[in-house]
């Protein structure tokens, strides 16, 4: 038979509390996140971003990430968001399978 500590337990629980009000912001984030990536990716698929890039047109970034010119920028974005919802497919059904 198992001997719980009840406190350690207390502790436990309050630290999953915490963990989750951070999951549900981080779901809140990735709702953002994709209102944003849909905007992008519309006009990286529309012609206009091909000829804006080729125009080479003056745009001010913060050098903290590349321009939405740069040759992989954008690409990257999409394939960065797809594996990150992959994973998060994943951890979902992991978590829902352990039951």
């Amino acid at each position: 038979m198992t001997n719980y500590n009840p406190q350690e337990l207390q502790q436990k629980y309050e630290e999953w509390c915490e963990l989750h009000r951070k999951q549900l912001e981080a779901q809140q984030q990735f709702l953002q996140a994709e209102t944003l990536l849909n905007e992008l990716k519309d006009y990286y698929l529309n012609p206009q971003w091909m000829a804006d890039r080729e125009a080479d047109l003056p745009i001010e970034y913060s050098g903290k990430e590349h321009s939405i010119f740069s040759e992989d920028a954008l690409w990257n974005m999409l394939t960065d968001r797809d594996e990150l919802a992959r994973q998060w497919m994943r951890l979902g059904l992991d978590a829902i399978d352990k039951k």
